[in-house]
């Protein structure tokens, strides 16, 4: 399957050397990840090594180790160190994938991403890196240019998902990719696709819990087979929109043809330094620049070039369309929606059925 496709009818790693961190990670191939019985869909062995860890931590896209350790998948065995072929997480510790950071997932994770992983039945190695692309700058779009926090029953009016399986089997790693659905008017920007040995590029962490009401961060692995569910089907055509929906579809509408793309609005995010999918105190709205206790440190590009270039291992598109690419642009302390304190929208939506 390929997420660049729609039913018919992030942020990148942004530190002093950005565009050295995706070279790095995009397109490497460790000749022994991948087992000789191994078939697309499963993990392959860890080919993150902990050196990988202590910068991800360095630069801010992973906590310090004395908030929350983190480890790559590797045991001894006969006094000697080994790559885990398959993830074995001791109790409190979750599994992560370095492509998921690179395309804006933060710790402790975004509420939004939770509730989404609960409603259609997931865990987080179930996504592929496209599909958290399209959470994150979703994420992104709704508090950069919409005024408001990620609204669920906008996100079902204009996504879906769709299984990725071999001869009937779903698979174990990346078996549920996130789909536009066609005909909506959403802005345009399409995920590139992330090399095949992704799957090896995981790690381990240990769980960061969400404040209250939802105290629970990722949920607690498990490697039982992908099954599919009700809730990953498109938003039926029969069922109404409430008076949320319609505006926010309205103010969608407007933004494209004003000539707004996602690659856009993910490009704001990485020339602030914010990764939409990580729980944030305030939301970007409220961005109040350098100092922002949002960033966690992180900071943006350090010229057009290197932005371009994170730009380019995200989306398809020619150079070109990237020179085009305004990252200043969004609502901040300094450019405040009028509306975000109405009675219009309520505030939150978080909840899921």
């Amino acid at each position: 399957s390929d997420p660049n496709h729609t039913i018919p009818p992030w942020r990148a790693f942004i530190g002093a050397h950005p565009t050295e961190i995706h070279s790095t990670m995009a397109g490497r191939r460790s000749s022994s990840s991948r087992t000789p019985s191994s078939k697309p869909g499963d993990w392959e062995r860890c080919s993150i090594p902990h050196s990988k860890m202590v910068m991800l931590q360095s630069k801010g896209f992973l906590p310090p180790a004395y908030l929350v350790p983190v480890r790559a998948g590797l045991a001894t065995y006969n006094g000697r160190e080994q790559a885990e072929s398959r993830p074995n997480p001791s109790k409190g510790e979750r599994v992560c994938l370095v492509p998921y950071l690179v395309r804006g997932l933060g710790f402790p994770i975004h509420p939004f991403l939770r509730g989404l992983l609960e409603f259609y039945g997931l865990q987080l190695h179930n996504l592929t890196p496209a599909s958290m692309l399209h959470i994150a700058g979703f994420v992104a779009l709704c508090e950069l240019f919409l005024g408001c926090e990620a609204h669920f029953a906008l996100w079902k009016k204009l996504f879906c998902l769709v299984p990725r399986s071999q001869k009937g089997s779903i698979y174990q790693v990346g078996g549920a990719e996130v789909w536009r659905i066609a005909g909506t008017g959403y802005l345009s920007g399409t995920p590139k696709k992330t090399s095949e040995d992704w799957p090896s590029e995981w790690f381990y962490i240990e769980d960061v819990p969400l404040p209250d009401p939802i105290r629970i961060g990722l949920p607690e692995f498990d490697n039982a087979p992908l099954k599919k569910r009700r809730s990953w089907r498109p938003w039926s055509s029969l069922e109404e929109d409430d008076r949320d929906v319609l505006y926010l579809m309205s103010r969608i509408s407007l933004l494209a043809r004003s000539g707004l793309t996602m690659i856009e609005v993910m490009a704001t995010c990485i020339m602030r330094g914010v990764q939409p999918l990580q729980y944030r105190g305030h939301p970007m709205w409220d961005f109040n620049g350098e100092d922002d206790a949002t960033r966690y440190g992180r900071k943006g590009p350090g010229s057009v070039a290197d932005l371009i270039k994170i730009l380019s291992t995200l989306y398809k598109g020619e150079e070109e369309e990237f020179l085009h690419v305004n990252p200043q642009g969004g609502f901040s302390m300094y450019n405040p929606p009028s509306w975000v304190s109405g009675d219009f929208l309520s505030p939150i939506h978080f909840v899921f059925p």
